[in-house]
């Protein structure tokens, strides 16, 4: 009866210090799954905090982008209507040396040449004018560029950024 008694009280002890033992290997395990889990969730919000400021920064380069293109389409406006100036300005000038050659006397033959002299003048400086216009607008296309490559680089970054949230998340973005 002693020999049971011990059996069983060792027994006892080994059922409880494998329980014990298979219990710690379970919270050991429902730690680790708790650490994953909270890691994840770390990255999910990092993830959603740069998507918050990629969005905003995607916003801010838009608006750099509407400025940039409305001071190019000034630009081209500006230069086309130089353009139409100098046509206006050499049709003129055409008409008056059609007149000089019917003027009937010298001096308003005279008159003319001086007139015309002035439209050579002016086109002339409608030539600089034009090519400081030229020149701005070269330089504002630039400037649009640069800035609609920065937006494509925040829309890639963004895009990135997005998949890297998960499935659940993209859902809901298209939708």
């Amino acid at each position: 009866m002693v020999n049971r008694g011990v059996f069983i009280f060792f027994f006892s002890i080994a059922s409880v210090a494998m329980t014990s033992a298979q219990t710690r290997e379970a919270d050991s395990q429902t730690l680790r799954e708790i650490l994953t889990e909270l890691r994840s969730i770390h990255e999910d919000m990092r993830v959603t905090e740069t998507t918050q400021l990629l969005v905003a920064e995607l916003e801010m380069q838009q608006g750099v982008v509407n400025r940039a293109m409305e001071s190019a389409d000034n630009a081209s406006i500006k230069l086309n209507g130089i353009h139409v100036d100098q046509r206006r300005l050499a049709a003129e000038m055409t008409h008056v040396e059609e007149q000089i050659d019917k003027a009937a006397n010298a001096d308003e033959k005279n008159a003319l040449a001086q007139e015309n002299e002035r439209r050579k003048v002016n086109v002339e400086t409608m030539k600089n004018i034009e090519h400081e216009a030229s020149t701005s607008l070269q330089f504002m296309e630039q400037r649009l560029q640069n800035a609609q490559d920065k937006l494509s680089s925040i829309e890639s970054e963004l895009n990135a950024a997005i998949s890297r949230l998960g499935p659940a998340v993209k859902d809901a973005a298209q939708k």
